[in-house]
């Protein structure tokens, strides 16, 4: 009869098992939170990427692009979101003759007390100018 028994059997420790479902659970708070982040920015790329297909975009001022940006994202169920009028720039480049239309933000989310997440989210097209 042969026995092998070893002194110690290996496995996690109570202690150890309690830190990986503390990291476990930190991770899934962390992507929780940037979710809402993530799906505003795709519904806000999808309204910036539609605005390209409009043919007389190149000729419009800021205040109608921001307007028509507006509608887009209602279609898209964004009620409230993040970026402002302050946050849409529009360029022209005498040189390429295109218009720059870009929308830089930054997203905050809070996580838990006073620990927020910030993303920094920037949505650029070109489209021919006047």
């Amino acid at each position: 009869m042969q026995t092998t028994v070893s002194a110690r059997q290996g496995g996690w420790s109570m202690f150890s098992l309690s830190i990986a479902l503390a990291v476990a659970v930190l991770f899934f708070m962390v992507g929780l939170a940037m979710y809402p982040g993530y799906y505003e920015a795709f519904a806000i790329r999808k309204g910036i990427n539609s605005l390209a297909e409009d043919s007389s975009i190149g000729v419009m001022a800021k205040p109608t692009i921001w307007r028509l940006l507006e509608k887009r994202f209602d279609m898209s169920g964004l009620y409230s979101f993040t970026p402002t009028k302050d946050d849409l720039v529009v360029e022209y480049d005498k040189k390429t003759s295109k218009k720059r239309i870009a929308l830089e933000y930054d997203y905050r989310a809070p996580l838990f007390y006073n620990i927020s997440i910030v993303m920094h989210f920037k949505h650029e097209i070109q489209v021919d100018g006047p």
